[in-house]
C-alpha cells in the first residue's frame, strides 16, 4: 500500500526549516560520498508554465524517487490550486514498492531553507551576525529561521520592493526570532557590514552589486533557479575566492547567476565546487576573513527525496496519513 500524505497531513509533523537541517545536512555528506545519485532536472516550457521532473536515489538509505511540478497557469509555485501542483513520490530500491505520495510544497520550502543554512554552517565564520536579506516572502521568511539556527545572528538588514510587505515582514520576524530585523530603503544598504548576504527573490536582472560588498562575505544566490535569470552581477564573482553550488550539472542547465558568469570568462565549471565536497573536506574553504565566497542554491531532487523519506517515517510512525492502493 502506498501512503498518501497532504499538505494538511505535513502540518502535523514535528517538521520545519530548523528540523530540515540535519537532513539536509547528511544528504549532501552521502553526495559527496558519492552514495546518492542526482541527475539534472528536466523542465518542460508550456506558454504559461512548465512542468518539471526531478529524480534520485539516494542508495545508503534504500530509497529513490522524483519530484513532479505541474506549474501550469496563472501565477507561480507549486501550492495545489490554481498556480501549480508539486507531488513527491518515494520508492523503495529493494522492492520497486511506491511507499509514499506527498505534497510536496511545505516539505520544499524547509529543504529549500535548510540547504542555505548547511551553507552558512561550513561557509561562513561561527561568529557570523549580521545578515543582509533581499525578499520579504514566504521563502525569505524560512531562509532567515533556518540560518539563524546554525549561526548566533544578531541583526538583518532587509530590501524588498514593497514597504508594506517589507516593514510587516520585518516585525513579524524580529518578534518571532527575538533579534533585530530591520527593513532599508535602498537595495545597496542590504550588504552593508553582513557577514553573511541572502538573495531569495524572483527578480530576472541582478539586485545585488559587487560595488556594495565592502568587506568579506558570503552571498547564498537561492532564488535564481532559471536560465535566464540572475539575482548577483559579474563583480560579485570578481571578487569570490571560492564559489560553491549544490550540484554543479544541474547549475550548467538552471543557474543563469553561473552560466552568465563562466559565459562572460569570469570563472570556469573547473573552478566552481559542490557543496558535498566541501562538507566531505575534500574541498578546503579559505579564510573567512578574508575571503568572499558566493553559494548557488537551487534545490537538488536527492533533498526531495531525503525530506520525502523523513515526512514519510513520521507520518507512519504517527498514524498520518491515508493509505491507497495503486
Amino acid at each position: 500500500m502506498t501512503l498518501l500524505i497532504t499538505e494538511e497531513d505535513v502540518k502535523k509533523l514535528p517538521l520545519s526549516p530548523r528540523e530540515a537541517i540535519p537532513i539536509i545536512e547528511d544528504t549532501f555528506r552521502q553526495s559527496g560520498q558519492g552514495t546518492a545519485e542526482n541527475p539534472p532536472r528536466f523542465r518542460m516550457p508550456f506558454r504559461n508554465g512548465f512542468i518539471q521532473f526531478g529524480p534520485a536515489a539516494l542508495h545508503a538509505k534504500g530509497v529513490a524517487g522524483f519530484k513532479l511540478w505541474a506549474n501550469i497557469g496563472k501565477g507561480t509555485g507549486v501550492h495545489k490550486n490554481a498556480s501549480g501542483h508539486g507531488t513527491n513520490y518515494l520508492y523503495s530500491t529493494e522492492t520497486g514498492e511506491l511507499l509514499a505520495i506527498v505534497h510536496a510544497y511545505l516539505i520544499g520550502k524547509y529543504r529549500t531553507s535548510a540547504v542555505s543554512a548547511v551553507a552558512a554552517k561550513y561557509l561562513s565564520p561561527e561568529n557570523a551576525s549580521t545578515i543582509g536579506l533581499y525578499s520579504a516572502g514566504r521563502i525569505a521568511e524560512g531562509q532567515l529561521d533556518a540560518v539563524c539556527a546554525v549561526r548566533p545572528i544578531k541583526k538583518v538588514r532587509v530590501y524588498s520592493r514593497r514597504q508594506p510587505e517589507r516593514e510587516d515582514f520585518c516585525k513579524r520576524m524580529s518578534e518571532k526570532l527575538a533579534i533585530d530585523v530591520v527593513p532599508v530603503n535602498t537595495p545597496e544598504e542590504v550588504p552593508r557590514d553582513a557577514d553573511i548576504v541572502i538573495t531569495a527573490s524572483t527578480a530576472e536582472n541582478p539586485i545585488l552589486f559587487g560595488d556594495w560588498l565592502t568587506r568579506p562575505t558570503l552571498v547564498i544566490a537561492a532564488g535564481a533557479n532559471h536560465w535566464y535569470k540572475r539575482e548577483i552581477d559579474g563583480k560579485v564573482f570578481e571578487k569570490a575566492s571560492l564559489v560553491v553550488c549544490d550540484e554543479k550539472e544541474q547549475s550548467k542547465v538552471e543557474s543563469g547567476n553561473m552560466l552568465w558568469a563562466v559565459a562572460h570568462g569570469l570563472t570556469t565549471w573547473d573552478r566552481i565546487e559542490e557543496l558535498g565536497d566541501v562538507i566531505t573536506g575534500r574541498i578546503k574553504v579559505p579564510d573567512f576573513k578574508t575571503s568572499t565566497i558566493i553559494f548557488g542554491s537551487h534545490g537538488l531532487a536527492i533533498n526531495d527525496v531525503a525530506m520525502t523519506l523523513k515526512t514519510y517515517e513520521l507520518a507512519k510512525a504517527a498514524g498520518i496519513g491515508v493509505e491507497i492502493g495503486l
